[in-house]
């Protein structure tokens, strides 16, 4: 080959063979889609035939195409023909051996002209199982079995029998990752829906909770629980999260988080309106209250709606600590907030317009310190920010030892360095660290997201007009706020009623024994939480 054809065939496409793969855009024909079942003409009940049973469960879950599909068949007594379909690795196949197919071995002969007598007696009397029910209905016992039940199918019978059998490897209960307190539960949600629905239960001893069954996705068919106090919670309250729960309309839901993005009202805004913890304490004081909670298998988190700007602030400790103790934790923690949110801009507009109200020494003290940087101070503190921001996200993503190890000496190296190389002033590090400390404070990791992208907005403000951006900025976005909702709840609440008597509850913890109302912003069914006079013991 010259060097002509060299150059040609690097360029030009050759013809193809039949050992290379092209992939070309076709009309691709599902052979089974749920999504379409209506048009299908498959049956939806059980059918007497067990030929007809098998035949169509089998193109239903691609058998044996799929291999972690089991199709266990069995001759019960008289040769009648019998056969169970369930998801290896799901199911306990121990008590189903057990407690399922040796009993089902055992059943004695029924006649075919008497078969329909003992249709539901095959669940009632002779499958040894907590949880079985027979049924006609083909779509449920595929339903059960997706999610790790069994299905059990006997020839003559137009009924067949669901078996909730499953056992699938779970995460056990632990410590809260993001919520941790000293007092308090150690207790944190883990993936299983009905472990977490336990523990608020374990809390919540009263028959008045409410554990609404919910499935979202149209393929996923994820299975959740809408919880509430049936005595508490305002009606209207719990249709509208049952309404929005119901409409929407998507395939696949892997996470709450997902369900949380489709049920608030803002999605652009900077902050949720939606408050979601790990804790089931806090789930149960939430329902106490008179809101509402979510939970969805396979998420360790709930949801809780509505809620308010207040709220998102408040720590789970806050609840477990003497009240001293509560106010002073919940003070510093609002400092570290507006810290957060607003030093740096404050910093660049007091350097670049308000010199006179620092102290004359300082000034100096910070013009020697920025003598020799070379940029301006914006350009310095976003480099700088943006530098912590990386250092934070590296951190989250590496494993937990090189992680602390890469935030420690990541930040001590690089702040180090930048001062030695006269790229920022060692002032501008003090701030970048004090706001960094701040925004860990935060108690809601999505409100810590908020407060970043507040910061950067108050930066720009203040490095272009001064005290007056920043004085503006906080009364466009309390306008913002003033306008969002939670469920029908003000956002703000209950700020716009400054007499009200949670007002003083929402910045600062009350006695427990001072807490007789529930918020009067919810609509409860009883507003009262406990008596008028709760500690019935007089000191002498």
């Amino acid at each position: 080959m010259n060097m002509l054809d060299k150059l040609r065939s690097a360029f030009v496409p050759s013809e193809k063979t039949d050992s290379e793969f092209t992939l070309l855009p076709k009309e691709n024909v599902i052979e089974y889609d749920v999504r379409s079942e209506k048009e299908q003409p498959a049956p939806a009940r059980v059918s007497d035939n067990i030929e007809e049973n098998l035949s169509y469960l089998k193109k239903r879950f691609t058998y044996p195409l799929n291999n972690d599909i089991v199709i266990r068949e069995i001759r019960m007594k008289n040769d009648r023909r019998a056969f169970l379909l369930f998801i290896d690795g799901m199911v306990d196949t121990a008590a189903l051996d057990s407690a399922v197919i040796e009993s089902l071995l055992q059943i004695p002969y029924f006649a075919d002209d008497e078969i329909y007598k003992y249709e539901d007696e095959i669940a009632e009397r002779f499958v040894a199982h907590s949880q079985a029910s027979a049924t006609e209905d083909m779509e449920s016992i595929i339903e059960e079995i997706n999610f790790g039940g069994c299905g059990v199918f006997i020839d003559g019978f137009k009924k067949g029998i669901s078996l909730d059998i499953r056992n699938w490897g779970h995460r056990s209960i632990d410590k809260p990752e993001t919520e941790q307190t000293i007092y308090g539960p150690q207790e944190g949600f883990a993936e299983m829906l009905r472990n977490n629905s336990a523990l608020v239960r374990k809390i919540l001893k009263t028959e008045k909770l409410i554990s609404e069954g919910v499935k979202i996705g149209a393929v996923s068919k994820t299975r959740g629980v809408l919880m509430y106090i049936s005595d508490i919670a305002n009606a209207d309250l719990v249709n509208e999260a049952r309404r929005r729960i119901d409409s929407i309309a998507v395939d696949y839901i892997i996470s709450i988080e997902e369900v949380m993005q489709f049920m608030e009202e803002s999605t652009f805004a900077a902050t949720t309106q939606i408050m979601s913890t790990e804790r089931p304490d806090k789930v149960a004081r939430a329902l106490v209250e008179g809101r509402a909670a979510l939970l969805l298998n396979g998420s360790p988190r709930a949801l809780i709606f509505p809620t308010t700007a207040f709220e998102l602030t408040h720590s789970v400790s806050d609840d477990y600590l003497r009240v001293p103790y509560a106010n002073m934790s919940r003070i510093i923690r609002l400092i570290a907030i507006f810290m957060s949110i607003l030093l740096p801009g404050l910093y660049l507009a007091t350097t670049l317009y308000h010199q006179e109200v620092i102290p004359t020494y300082l000034l100096y003290s910070i013009s020697a310190s920025r003598e020799n940087v070379p940029f301006p101070s914006i350009i310095e503190l976003i480099l700088m920010d943006l530098s912590f921001e990386m250092i934070r996200e590296a951190g989250i993503r590496m494993p937990n030892p090189i992680g602390s190890t890469l935030g420690i000496v990541g930040g001590l190296i690089l702040g180090q360095a930048a001062v030695s190389a006269r790229i920022v002033s060692p002032i501008m590090i003090i701030i970048i660290a004090i706001t960094g400390i701040g925004s860990f404070a935060t108690v809601d990791y999505s409100l810590s997201w908020s407060y970043r992208m507040l910061r950067l907005i108050f930066v720009v403000l203040g490095s272009v007009m001064g005290y007056y951006g920043i004085a503006a900025g906080i009364f466009i976005y309390a306008l913002v706020l003033g306008r969002r909702k939670s469920f029908g709840v003000p956002f703000l609440q209950p700020l716009p009623k400054a007499q009200s008597r949670h007002m003083s509850g929402a910045l600062f913890v009350n006695a427990i024994w001072k807490r007789e109302k529930r918020p009067a912003y919810l609509y409860t069914k009883d507003d009262r939480e406990e008596q008028k006079i709760s500690r019935k013991w007089k000191t002498k």
